[in-house]
């Protein structure tokens, strides 16, 4: 339960915005030729059939209607290619990085894109070369933070903390000021349980970004697994304070109350969460509420939780140690 209900701040952080959309696979992913010219890059400067050209143009018409520029057709398209390519299919993330080449040939995040998928093919001379070809249109190294940053979460994506973080300092080195980036690279430090440092980029995020909840509350999750209670609660509080709906800040500073000893606390911030979360997570934080009365010895009140818990339902290895927990404490 406690590491469920940590955040996971690099997915709030880097999120390029249409990632969270599905993907859609065109026409042009049906015509592969016999050399697979769909899965080189800049299709490998082969020449086309005339099917080919024909459906090349139906897409760009298709997705000109779609986002109304060019432009910024071609920065989905990257997008959707850098989500294939970080959750494994490289396939399928070449193909639109070469729709989006289509639609702008002069885009700098375009070249990068094909330098990934290059690295990831173990060919790193001509992901060099396309790494400079993509340096010539970018203008104050904007594409090359994007390049970084989506490199970066492929990395965490296979939880490569340790490349994550390095590739992060490459960002930094571009603007060091980026709170984000701080905050992403503290929460990576937490993976590696690499505490000190966590807390030093947590901290230079809040800095930066006085509104960061998710880096307030990262560092108290940090604080609390140092038994440092009453700076995770800090923490959690001023996360809240941002934001009065995030239960995950509830639900952990509910925790550092219970070890720190304050049930009344505990049971209250419980509670909140149990105002906020949907029916289907309701069971779990009776369960909470149950375990926290039985600590601070109110047994009917914890039996009354515990049997709303059984009543709202949860996975059957839940209910099975909740009916236990029932026959144990309750007559």
């Amino acid at each position: 339960m406690k590491r469920i209900l940590l955040a996971i701040s690099w997915l709030l952080v880097f999120s390029l915005g249409v990632w969270a959309q599905s993907p859609r696979y065109v026409p042009t992913d049906r015509l592969r030729a016999p050399n697979q010219i769909n899965e080189l890059p800049r299709y490998g400067g082969l020449r086309k059939t005339p099917e080919q050209v024909a459906t090349d143009q139906r897409f760009i018409a298709q997705v000109l209607q779609q986002y109304g520029t060019a432009q910024a057709a071609a920065q989905a398209h990257v997008n959707f290619g850098w989500h294939y390519l970080t959750t494994g299919h490289a396939p399928t993330a070449i193909k639109r990085f070469n729709q989006a080449w289509l639609l702008d040939s002069t885009a700098a995040d375009v070249y990068y894109g094909f330098s990934a998928y290059l690295h990831q093919q173990n060919r790193p001379a001509e992901a060099a070369q396309y790494e400079a070809l993509a340096q010539r249109h970018d203008t104050h190294n904007k594409g090359l933070v994007r390049y970084y940053a989506s490199t970066a979460h492929g990395q965490a994506a296979r939880r490569d903390y340790a490349a994550a973080i390095a590739t992060n300092e490459k960002v930094l080195a571009l603007t060091p000021n980026d709170a984000a980036v701080h905050s992403q690279t503290g929460y990576w430090y937490m993976q590696q349980q690499d505490t000190a440092r966590a807390v030093q980029f947590l901290t230079r995020a809040t800095e930066l970004n006085p509104q960061d909840s998710v880096a307030y509350l990262n560092r108290g999750w940090v604080r609390y697994g140092q038994k440092q209670y009453a700076a995770a609660v800090a923490d959690y509080t001023r996360a809240i304070t941002i934001n009065p709906h995030y239960v995950s800040a509830y639900a952990n500073r509910a925790l550092a109350y219970t070890d720190a000893g304050n049930h009344p606390a505990a049971l209250a911030n419980w509670q909140t969460c149990l105002q906020l979360v949907p029916p289907r997570d309701k069971s779990q934080f009776y369960r909470l509420i149950g375990m926290t009365k039985l600590k601070a010895n109110d047994k009917t009140g914890a039996c009354d939780a515990l049997h709303q818990a059984l009543q709202w339902g949860d996975e059957p290895a839940v209910e099975k140690q909740l009916r236990q927990l029932i026959k144990k404490n309750c007559r």
